[in-house]
């Protein structure tokens, strides 16, 4: 009888372990600012650009982007920062929320990506960044630069 009273104290003491793991939230955000938590080469390889042009890009687009109106929204330095790591590592949006340097939803990530995205296809930005051929003999020249 001793011995199912102390299974059953052991079963209700890891149920109540689960379930405030379960209940556990992280905080909301960037938790560190990878760019400065991050060396060089590590933020190169999580978001596949360098921090100068980071910084460039975020400059580029915070004008076509909406500024945050609480205090709880997550900057535009955030967002591109999320946007960046999902369209550098063509991951999931729920793994891109739950990495080292940010903690939000998918749903936050998904939003995020779609402001920086149409803030890049803003004409001013498109058309001075994406160059397509106007004929066959730039698409060749092109294509031999690749080759």
């Amino acid at each position: 009888m001793a011995n199912e009273y102390e299974r059953a104290m052991m079963f209700a003491i890891a149920n109540i372990g689960r379930q405030e793991a379960r209940n556990a939230r992280q905080p909301f955000g960037i938790k560190e600012d990878p760019l400065l938590a991050l060396s060089d080469h590590l933020f190169i390889k999580t978001y596949r650009l360098s921090k100068v042009l980071t910084k460039y890009l975020i400059e580029l687009v915070t004008p076509f982007m909406e500024p945050p109106k609480r205090t709880s929204t997550l900057s535009i330095q955030n967002k591109v920062l999320i946007a960046l790591q999902f369209f550098g590592t063509g991951s999931y949006q729920l793994p891109t929320g739950n990495s080292r340097y940010s903690a939000v939803s998918q749903p936050s990530v998904s939003r995020s990506i779609s402001e920086v995205t149409n803030a890049l296809n803003h004409p001013s930005i498109f058309h001075n960044g994406v160059k397509f051929p106007k004929n066959m003999s730039e698409l060749r020249q092109l294509r031999n630069e690749y080759v």
